[in-house]
C-alpha cells in the first residue's frame, strides 16, 4: 500500500475545516470523559472564531494532515497559554481521525508539529490534557514529556481534572 499522507502548514482559509474537523473528533473522543450538555453546546462558528484570532494574532500556527486531499490530522501550537509556561511552545491542540489512530500516525503528526516548535526556536514544549483522557496522556509520556501538574479547567458547569504535560527538546 502507498502512503499519501502530506503535511502542510495551514493558510487562513483553512481555519474553518480545522475548527469542522477539531470539533467532530473532540465530541467524539470527550463524550464519555465532558458531560453532554457541554458538549451539546459547542459551535464550530466559535471555535472558528478562536483559531482565527490566533492565527491573526500571529499567537498559534496549525499543521494539517493529508491524505491526499483527505483532512485527517491537525495540531494547532505556537506560544504558550499555560500559566507559568510562556516562554515554551505549547501543542494547544492534536487531533486525528479515528481511522488513523494506533498506526503511527499520531506520532507523524506529533514529531512534525515538535520540529515546528524547534524551528520556532522553541526548546520547551508544555501541553495539557483532560486527565480523562488517558490514551493522550499515555501517548504524550511515550513522546518523552514528564507530568508537571493537575489542575482543573471548568468547561460549562463543570470543573474537570487536566494535567499539564512538559518536554525539553
Amino acid at each position: 500500500m502507498r502512503d499519501t499522507i502530506q503535511f502542510q502548514h495551514a493558510t487562513r482559509d483553512d481555519l474553518y475545516s480545522i475548527a469542522e474537523f477539531l470539533d467532530t473528533v473532540w465530541r467524539r473522543e470527550y463524550r464519555a470523559i465532558v458531560a453532554d450538555d457541554y458538549l451539546d453546546t459547542m459551535s464550530v462558528e466559535a471555535r472558528y472564531q478562536g483559531l482565527l484570532k490566533r492565527f491573526d494574532e500571529g499567537a498559534s500556527s496549525f499543521l494539517m494532515m493529508l491524505d491526499g486531499e483527505r483532512l485527517v490530522g491537525a495540531t494547532v501550537f505556537g506560544r504558550s497559554f499555560t500559566d507559568g509556561y510562556e516562554k515554551d511552545g505549547e501543542i494547544s491542540a492534536i487531533y486525528l481521525h479515528k481511522d488513523y489512530i494506533g498506526k503511527g500516525y499520531g506520532h507523524r503528526l506529533f514529531t512534525k508539529t515538535e520540529q515546528a516548535l524547534t524551528a520556532m526556536g522553541y526548546t520547551h514544549f508544555v501541553l495539557d490534557v483532560l486527565s480523562g483522557n488517558t490514551r493522550a496522556v499515555q501517548f504524550y509520556l511515550k513522546h518523552g514529556y514528564e507530568i508537571l501538574a493537575n489542575r482543573t479547567i471548568p468547561l460549562g458547569e463543570v470543573e474537570y481534572p487536566l494535567t499539564v504535560l512538559r518536554k525539553q527538546m
